[in-house]
């Protein structure tokens, strides 16, 4: 009876764990935490981050990963395959962690520089140089981006299917999940057509131009 209890008790604090990550990556963030200064290819520019998640999903995610494998070897000794199922998970979310953490993953993140257009998302890292760029098409989850000349994304972890929709000799997808409601097609357009402008990504403008729409946003 008490093995049966402290079971209960453990999938209790699991779900727990499960459902305080899953509210808190709802949070809507900052407009100076969702447009930042970054940088591609040695080139600075402009960051736009995803607009929703919060700070604390991050200690959160490990202490559930650790409390997935912690639950996976209390249940070696009476159910090992349901130990098994526990372990490997708890194993691919800590997989996760480190690779985001070392920046292999990636979260979506637009960059753009005077050179060009980068994305790392799910370990595949793509950068389309703005005089490649011969238009955008906006869908419910990419944006594609179609080019003059092939694009190859390069992998930097195991992506377990999580690919890109689209990889094309004239069109790359760049997934859009969670990030904020810009212009997009209006911004690709401007520094893709007129070369002129592209140097102001360097600057702070642009970030500025930005988080002043993120604050006000159309009607």
């Amino acid at each position: 009876m008490s093995d049966t209890l402290s079971g209960i008790a453990a999938l209790a604090v699991l779900a727990l764990l499960v459902v305080v990550p899953v509210t808190l990556s709802w949070h809507r963030r900052a407009p100076e935490a969702v447009v930042t200064r970054g940088s591609a290819r040695g080139r600075a520019g402009m960051a736009i981050h995803p607009g929703r998640g919060h700070p604390a999903l991050v200690p959160l995610s490990w202490i559930l990963a650790a409390g997935v494998i912690a639950l996976g070897l209390w249940y070696l000794g009476s159910s090992p395959y349901a130990a098994v199922i526990f372990i490997v998970t708890g194993l691919y979310l800590l997989y996760i962690l480190w690779a985001r953490a070392t920046d292999r993953a990636g979260d979506g993140t637009l960059t753009l520089t005077p050179e060009g257009l980068h994305q790392r998302y799910s370990g595949s890292d793509v950068f389309v140089p703005w005089d490649a760029v011969r238009g955008l098409v906006t869908t419910r989850t990419d944006f594609i981006v179609e080019t003059t000349t092939p694009v190859v994304p390069v992998q930097h972890m195991w992506s377990f299917g999580r690919r890109r929709s689209v990889v094309t000799a004239d069109a790359i997808s760049l997934p859009r999940r969670n990030l904020p409601p810009l212009p997009y097609q209006a911004i690709v357009e401007l520094y893709s057509t007129t070369p002129a402008a592209r140097d102001e990504l360097a600057t702070e403008e642009p970030i500025r131009r930005a988080r002043g729409m993120l604050r006000t946003p159309p009607p």
